[in-house]
């Protein structure tokens, strides 16, 4: 590796992807969708060759942790990377929950549905619109940073 001038500045993106909170990638969530398109029905925009596709709450925020469609080649990566997809995926299912966008019955009891399940019916809501999305992620990042300190 190459030695660095003193006055040019490290690249920070490793150490700030590193960093990232469910609340950060909720808020990056929110802004992907802005930039690139929501829709219902899919994780993705089907039948497109852009490569970064319109998509559903869950594929936004998983392509706001992979950085794309693909996931992570490193077998250690691909493991970490979706366990943040799991956990920021109950994050907003908890939150869509407590929050009173959720069925009791949907959330606890024997047939409760899954943090996926969850969002993704709220996501694929016939009522739901793009503002209301884009308020919830971001209401929903704000819970997690007064709830855990804005901590991981």
């Amino acid at each position: 590796m190459a030695a660095m001038n003193p006055t040019q500045k490290p690249d920070p993106t490793a150490a700030a992807l590193a960093d990232l909170t469910p609340a950060d990638i909720l808020r990056c969530t929110a802004r992907y969708l802005e930039r690139h398109g929501w829709i219902q029905g899919n994780a993705y925009q089907p039948d497109t060759t852009d490569p970064f596709p319109a998509a559903c709450a869950i594929g936004a925020i998983t392509i706001s942790i992979y950085g794309g469609l693909s996931a992570p080649v490193d077998r250690q990566e691909r493991h970490d990377a979706w366990r943040l997809v799991n956990r920021v995926t109950a994050q907003l299912a908890e939150y869509l929950w407590t929050d009173g966008r959720v069925k009791e019955s949907d959330y606890y009891g024997a047939m409760c549905s899954s943090a996926p399940e969850i969002v993704a019916g709220w996501n694929d809501d016939s009522t739901q619109a793009l503002a209301d999305v884009l308020d919830i992620l971001r209401a929903a990042a704000d819970d997690h940073d007064r709830t855990h300190g804005g901590t991981r």
